[in-house]
């Protein structure tokens, strides 16, 4: 068996350029957000500073991880899974809570969101699970059996309070798609949240008549063929529990605040001082910047804290009200070619861990990306997306870098993998 080596400079250029201009862009942006007269930069109290910090730290993982043997890493999935299942019930006993959310630890003035490396847990035991076994997705009882392993996670942290977190487990769809899972499958989920959604526009009882209608016409259409009338029924069940679970999920799941956001999107002028102001006030700054921004430390939103959470959640409006329209199409350029690069990878992997751990961390990234973006724009929800690479934060951070750490392992030795 050939022995496979480790060599660091074997990583991908593109992706460690494009890993190293993000981060350097979020850091200076979280500099932006920390400029005060009565706190020094080598404080524990500047975020800049403690972010600067995570960034080395995350420097020395890097290393680290081109040290592991492939076998290393590929073992590790389940102990890692289970470790971070053991995290997410450990800090409904001794965790803090941090912005109505009881999912974090803290640690000699760190705090540790571990909800955010159980992400990186699951895609590596995903990986370990579609390589060891052969599933057959289009088989309800196999992807029963895969989905078990990406709903406990993401349901532990729906009791925590972090909806948002949660909901980025979603994402992993895209990797049951791309394995094998029907594509009318994937169209049926994303109908069903579509009227959902469309449930929080408009009145319930329109959406019943209409669907009830489109029902009835496909019965007469379908009448003779007793398993697509069956499939209609159940399609047409389906439908009408996404219509009424808005109830559900805003009074008995979302707490008060994330229920205000929501609503403030649907009508942002309805409370311009309260839940919409977080969304009016990102808008502004980033409209404010121009073409070009104000310049570096010169954004007026960003120095005089209009944007809440600028440093994290809105830290895209920073960007766009300092370096304006060019540097926040520069961001967008970057984080595509990243996303494009990753999947171009994932796709010459020889080895089916590799892959789908390529299309994990596309799928993560991707969410997160385009979220925190429409978050900041008014587009979508303010549900608590950081920014990948960007947005203050040790946890995240620590999460993204390890994502695309053993990625650029597990490509530097594509053409070996095969000997495992």
């Amino acid at each position: 068996m050939r022995k496979i080596q480790n060599n660091i400079f074997s990583i991908d250029p593109l992706i460690t350029i494009i890993f190293l201009i993000l981060v350097f862009i979020g850091f200076i942006s979280i500099y932006s957000t920390q400029i005060q007269d009565d706190v020094s930069f080598f404080s524990f109290n500047n975020e800049a500073f403690k972010q600067l910090i995570w960034i080395i730290f995350s420097f020395v993982i890097l290393i680290s991880i081109f040290f592991l043997e492939h076998r290393f890493i590929y073992n590790l999935a389940l102990p890692l899974y289970i470790f971070s299942i053991f995290l997410l019930i450990s800090v409904f006993f001794v965790g803090i809570e941090v912005s109505g959310s009881k999912s974090w630890f803290s640690v000699f003035g760190f705090r540790f969101q571990p909800s955010e490396f159980s992400k990186f847990s699951t895609a590596l035991l995903l990986a370990k699970i579609f390589d060891s076994y052969n599933l057959n997705l289009k088989s309800l009882k196999n992807l029963i059996y895969i989905s078990i392993v990406i709903v406990l996670p993401s349901l532990l942290i729906l009791i925590q309070g972090d909806f948002g977190t949660a909901l980025v487990f979603s994402s992993f769809l895209l990797v049951f798609l791309r394995e094998g899972m029907s594509f009318h499958l994937l169209l049926f989920i994303v109908g069903i949240v579509v009227i959902f959604l469309l449930g929080l526009i408009f009145d319930p009882n329109i959406l019943y008549i209409v669907f009830s209608f489109c029902f009835l016409i496909s019965i007469g259409l379908f009448k003779k063929n007793f398993r697509n009338f069956v499939n209609l029924f159940i399609i047409y069940v389906f439908i009408m529990i996404a219509i009424n679970g808005q109830g559900v999920i805003l009074n008995d799941v979302l707490k008060p605040y994330q229920k205000d956001r929501i609503e403030s999107l649907i009508n942002p002028g309805a409370d311009p001082l309260g839940a919409g102001w977080n969304i009016t006030q990102s808008k502004i700054a980033i409209g404010s910047g121009g073409i070009f921004g104000k310049g570096f430390m010169n954004g007026t939103q960003t120095r005089l804290d209009f944007v809440p959470e600028q440093s994290t959640d809105f830290i895209f409006s920073v960007v766009g009200e300092e370096f304006g329209f060019v540097g926040s199409l520069f961001l967008i350029f970057l984080y595509s070619l990243l996303l494009i690069r990753i999947v171009q990878l994932a796709e010459n992997q020889k080895d089916k861990f590799a892959r789908v751990f390529g299309y994990s961390i596309f799928s993560v990234l991707t969410f997160h990306y385009m979220v925190n973006i429409a978050m900041t724009l008014g587009m979508f929800p303010v549900i608590g997306i950081p920014l990948p690479f960007i947005s203050y934060g040790g946890s995240s951070l620590l999460s993204f870098c390890l994502f695309l750490f053993v990625f650029m392992k597990l490509n530097s030795i594509k053409e070996l993998l095969l000997s495992r």
